[in-house]
């Protein structure tokens, strides 16, 4: 494996500026309990690193910029009772940069002569979604027995380099996860485990190469895409037991 120092530019200390204001509530409902959350919040950070591509392939580095804010709501619900589980989520981050100026992006096709973007005030910081969201669900028949699902909702967000948004987004995605357990003993359980029921093709992250690069690979097709994503788990199957001694 490649071992390498690189040294960053001179970086600052981040200063950030938090405002939050929230409420909680606890109900009983039926033979359980509901409780419910709400959150809002604004931080606002002066010279807040983030991570910038390098002219060199596969290398980046960390550089200061002069603003961002992150302001947003996050609320959920929950219901539990001896037999049932039953909570939702939802969260929305406005994540932006709080500055005009140029940033590097060497692979981004939109990037200038310099290999330069050139951002303003308002432009969302990329790789960041702004709704994200969650629901659940869990039956207990008996003591020893569980039954689940849950789902999980992403929203599209901009890939890392396309920090003026210009280019199209890494698409949002969702999934439906299924679990069951049975409690044979104390000591011994058995599960089954199924992640992305509906086997969608989705990505977790998404950013830029230079497609130039690859020619000399010995590759059977000619790349012009510049966009590169890392795939999530398609569907997978888990059978097995757990043991605690």
């Amino acid at each position: 494996m490649e071992t390498f120092l690189v040294a960053d530019p001179p970086l600052k200390q981040v200063v950030a500026r938090t405002a939050e204001a929230g409420l909680r509530s606890k109900l009983p409902l039926f033979d359980g309990r509901l409780e419910g959350k709400l959150g809002l919040f604004r931080t606002d950070s002066t010279d807040d690193i983030i991570n910038l591509a390098s002219l060199i392939a596969g290398r980046g580095f960390f550089q200061n910029v002069p603003g961002t804010r992150r302001q947003g709501v996050e609320a959920s619900l929950q219901y539990q009772s001896t037999q049932w589980l039953a909570y939702a989520g939802y969260s929305l981050i406005d994540a932006t940069y709080q500055f005009t100026g140029d940033l590097p992006s060497p692979n981004n096709p939109m990037a200038d002569a310099n290999g330069n973007v050139h951002v303003v005030s308002g432009k969302r910081i990329p790789g960041i979604p702004l709704h994200q969201g969650k629901l659940g669900l869990e039956f207990m028949p008996t003591p020893q027995w569980k039954l689940g699902a849950d789902a999980v909702a992403v929203g599209s967000r901009y890939f890392l380099g396309d920090d003026a948004n210009q280019n199209q987004k890494l698409p949002g995605y969702w999934l439906l996860n299924l679990h069951a357990s049975y409690q044979v003993t104390k000591e011994l359980q058995v599960f089954l485990l199924v992640n992305n029921l509906f086997d969608h093709r989705y990505a977790l992250f998404g950013t830029y190469f230079n497609p130039a690069a690859a020619a000399n690979v010995g590759l059977p097709i000619t790349l012009t895409d510049h966009r590169s994503e890392v795939l999530g788990q398609p569907l997978s199957v888990y059978a097995g037991m757990r043991i605690t001694f």
